[in-house]
């Protein structure tokens, strides 16, 4: 199979580069214009369902039925009591230009409702003003009809000059009173901020990612065009992924955030695969070149060389070798993922689909872009680099980048742990269980808040809602009776009496279903979805009150989402398990390598969420201090993180067993193999690692997580797992290590197109 496209690839790569050009010219115009149908980032969305058919998505669908939007707008900066009389000219005089904006139905102002002698209105009116009496809200509500899917135009125009008006609103009240401010805070506003930030976080990384990557690569490879090679596959993948995402926008929601974690694992992956084919080209190129009795290095070649079918014979030696071990790679790591299908969760399973086409597009680059510009390359890229010439390029190059022999540092290091592998393996199992060790106070959590830019003017002021307004923040816990509130007064009156609850808003009916009451349940604590709120979710569901109950709010959000990924998550277990197995079994004949692999890795992935979580639930790194990782990113992190510790392996276990299908004794196929991948692995690891920490360079702290753990586990898995617990376990192990059954070795003997 792989002959068979590696030949295709050298008969017409110009057909190859022409295809995946006018792929990625569609892509291209899908991202930013969309063909009329809006563009990528006019597409993305904010999930309000985490687990569909769960306690608190239905609560979240009845609270945001029927009614428009609401908009609350933040006044800070000013002293209510003492301003009061100049408050209420002031706001007289200029809340028409809020109030009046097409689109917004109902306006609430605090200010003259204060004077008010009703009684309930000044009760009112003292729930929005803040807590210290320096400031104060106005509640809009906007049109409902605005709302609808078809009438966005109508609800963008009513958002833009509600935007307007209010900073005109802004200016005036600063002029009037110096140092106040007027700042929005609504759903769909905070929702917007996220994808800001989502955009400002992606340019950000991949200006940083980038150019690093390239400046590696040209260490490894001592030239500029041959570093360009994998650099210009990776661009073309994240293009043409991005169009997919697009297109997926049309099937499913997707969140905005998941662009950055694809284009993180995106990019690596491309940078990877191109570097390993990149690699192994110029190994078979040399041997190509000796055997015309050329020097190996490309040096001193005549100009009436004729290298077409040299570089030819070169690039189909290597899309039958390298492409095979990418292939396995991809398909290990499309498999982890795709393990995520049998989650419950929209949010995860278009991630899973979303990671699967980047990964795969991944290793299509590796093989048939990569290969094709080598081809059309032809002598450029035998000749050796003007770079090559510099000492001091020269001396890093050869000492840093992608070998071609079969002794050096790496086949050293194998010896040395020959000779001691149970010292070697004990000591790096103490390690990995000390970096492990953290996992056992892992907490996990899922709230909307954690996504929020934390220096963004809307984040601050919903922030300042949330901690100066205790009648009007976002409630704890939301309680659904199915029945009128005449009836809920038992209910009411129990939930006032819970440890904790500091307020217990009034029983009304859910908007659209007279027979069903809502009542907001507001508790005195730090962490709105932490032990005390979730347990008090817990101990609300078994509550007998005589009519049905549906208990949402944040928590109860964050508890169904967690228990849909604890029951689904045997199934994704057993896939990726067995999917695991299977491919590696199909790539190597053994029953025995997939099985330690498996065991390996599963220890070096479990290492690296200790460390990771350490150093954010300690602030440690730069990094911001969180309450817990999020869920949804630490699952995806196990994914990712697994088949990538899976792709290291598969790179050494390809050249591993070509030296041991080639009659080398055990321990020379593991030296040899660990020379010739060795420097290329730890090359990739840098790339991948410069690229994952680029990420963290942005504002959103989720992104942040998802970046230092998987470059954690890179790391881990490059250097103590790679290089010093797999040669030692194989050592160990011997022969045994290319164990199978007679009736496997027999299907492993009948599948030449696999091996």
């Amino acid at each position: 199979m792989f002959n068979r496209l590696g030949r295709g690839v050298t008969g017409h790569p110009l057909a190859f580069i022409v295809f995946w050009l006018v792929l990625t010219a569609g892509a291209v115009v899908g991202v930013l214009w969309g063909f009329g149908q809006g563009g990528l980032f006019d597409r993305l969305e904010n999930s309000t369902s985490l687990v569909p058919g769960s306690d608190s998505d239905e609560v979240n669908s009845l609270v945001a039925s029927g009614g428009g939007e609401s908009v609350m707008v933040v006044i800070s900066g000013v002293d209510v009591p003492s301003q009061l009389p100049a408050l209420t000219t002031f706001m007289a005089g200029h809340q028409a230009g809020i109030a009046d904006v097409s689109g917004v139905v109902k306006f609430v102002n605090p200010i003259p409702m204060l004077a008010s002698k009703d009684q309930a209105m000044q009760q009112t009116a003292a729930t929005m003003i803040a807590d210290n009496k320096d400031g104060f809200l106005l509640l809009l509500t906007l049109d409902p009809k605005l709302g609808d899917a078809d009438q966005k135009a109508a609800r963008d125009a009513a958002h833009k000059a509600l935007k307007d008006a209010v900073g005109l609103f802004n200016t005036a009240l600063g002029e009037r009173f110096p140092g106040a401010t007027a700042t929005q805070v609504s759903q769909s506003l905070l929702g917007d901020t996220i994808i800001e930030q989502v955009q400002a976080d992606l340019v950000t990384g991949e200006t940083i990612s980038l150019p690093v990557a390239l400046v590696l690569l040209v260490i490894v490879f001592g030239g500029v065009l041959a570093a360009g090679l994998p650099l210009a596959g990776a661009i073309i993948s994240i293009l043409i992924g991005l169009g997919a995402i697009w297109a997926l926008t049309f099937i499913n929601t997707v969140d905005s955030f998941i662009l950055n974690v694809i284009s993180i694992i995106g990019v690596a992956l491309s940078i990877d695969y191109g570097l390993l084919v990149v690699s192994r080209y110029r190994e078979q190129l040399s041997a190509e070149l000796a055997s015309q009795g050329y020097p190996a290095d490309g040096s001193r070649i005549p100009r009436e060389f004729a290298a077409k079918e040299i570089v030819q014979a070169a690039v189909q030696a290597t899309v039958a070798t390298a492409g095979r071990t990418v292939a396995f790679s991809a398909l290990t790591i499309a498999c982890a993922l795709g393990s995520l299908l049998t989650m419950t969760s929209p949010l995860l399973t278009t991630m899973a689909t979303a990671g699967m086409v980047v990964t795969l597009l991944a290793v299509a680059m590796a093989v048939t872009v990569v290969p094709a510009l080598i081809v059309l390359m032809n002598r450029a890229l035998i000749q050796r680099s003007v770079l090559s010439r510099i000492p001091g390029v020269r001396h890093m190059t050869r000492t840093l980048g992608d070998s071609a022999t079969d002794e050096g540092f790496f086949s050293r290091l194998a010896h040395g742990v020959h000779k001691h592998p149970w010292v070697v393996m004990l000591l790096v199992l103490i390690i990995l269980v000390i970096m492990a060790s953290p996992i056992l106070n892992l907490k996990m959590r899922t709230v909307f808040d954690d996504f929020l830019p934390a220096d963004h003017p809307t984040t601050q002021a919903y922030h300042l809602v949330q901690s100066d307004y205790p009648y009007i923040r976002r409630s704890s816990i939301v309680v659904v009776a199915d029945t009128t509130p005449d009836k809920t007064a038992a209910l009411h009156q129990y939930l006032k009496t819970l440890d904790g609850v500091d307020f217990v808003s009034p029983p009304t009916t859910v908007r659209g279903d007279d027979s069903r009451t809502i009542i907001n349940v507001h508790v005195d604590a730090e962490d709105q979805v932490g032990q005390q709120v979730t347990d008090m979710v817990k101990s609300l569901r078994a509550y007998d009150a005589g009519v049905p109950l549906l208990i949402g709010g944040s928590a109860a959000l964050q508890y169904d989402f967690l228990q849909s990924v604890i029951d689904a998550a045997p199934l994704a277990l057993g896939i990726m398990i067995g999917a695991v197995l299977l491919l590696l079994f199909l790539m190597t004949g053994s029953v025995i390598v997939p099985l330690k692999a498996l065991i390996i890795n599963s220890l070096s992935l479990i290492a690296s969420l200790g460390t990771a979580s350490y150093i954010f639930e300690n602030g440690l790194l730069g990094m911001p201090k969180v309450l817990g990782l999020e869920t949804f990113i630490l699952v995806c992190a196990v994914c990712f993180g697994f088949g990538l510790a899976m792709d290291y392996e598969v790179f050494l276990l390809a050249r591993i067993k070509e030296y041991w299908d080639g009659g080398h004794q055990n321990d020379e196929a593991v030296e040899m193999g660990l020379q010739r991948s060795g420097r290329i692995i730890t090359s990739a690891a840098a790339i991948i690692v410069a690229v994952f920490i680029g990420f963290t360079f942005g504002n959103m702290p989720a992104i942040k997580q998802i970046g230092v753990m998987l470059a954690i586990t890179v790391v881990t898995d490059a250097t103590l797992v790679r290089m010093l617990l797999v040669p030692a376990t194989m050592t160990v192990l011997g022969k045994w290590n290319w164990w199978a059954p007679r009736p496997l070795r027999a299907l492993y003997r009948h599948m030449p197109a696999l091996h």
